[in-house]
């Protein structure tokens, strides 16, 4: 392919992508799991479109066209459709924090509730929960998110 045309695609690409990003992460689909959606797409459409004619197509093939490794277009050929396994949806690092606040008894009051947190401390603060539950997103930003959803209220230096 052509640069001029591979150029055309990518700024056609990144048009049609921002709405569909706005609305995956407006509803808790995580990078990670569209990462996955894009690879498996990638693998099915090497191969029901571009099987030789008149032959099967192999997974050496597809991982040739795709620019996987034929390892991880096996596994992709062989997943479920996403819809079909619950296991396979990654929770974006919000939905995480906010989980295992809920669950986490660490994170609770006495009857079990989400407790009101500290911003900052090692045990029971909002940043120790930040910490355990999302990788390697600060506090802040992670703050920042969850109050601009509504989701927690933060007031002074508890939240």
């Amino acid at each position: 392919m052509g640069n001029t045309l591979q150029q055309t695609l990518s700024r056609a690409l990144l048009v049609l992508l921002r709405p569909l990003v706005r609305i995956l992460l407006r509803n808790g689909i995580a990078y990670g799991s569209f990462a996955e959606l894009v690879k498996k797409t990638y693998v099915d459409v090497a191969f029901d479109s571009f099987a030789p004619p008149g032959k099967k197509q192999t997974i050496s093939a597809v991982s040739a066209l795709t620019g996987l490794t034929r390892k991880e277009a096996k596994r992709l050929h062989e997943l479920a459709e996403p819809a079909d396994d619950s296991r396979e949806q990654r929770y974006n690092r919000a939905v995480r924090v906010i989980s295992g606040w809920v669950n986490d008894p660490e994170f609770q009051d006495g009857g079990g509730e989400p407790a009101v947190l500290p911003v900052e401390g090692d045990r029971a603060s909002f940043t120790a929960l930040v910490r355990k539950y999302s990788g390697d997103v600060t506090p802040q930003s992670m703050l920042r998110v969850l109050a601009d959803a509504a989701t927690v209220a933060h007031e002074g230096d508890r939240v």
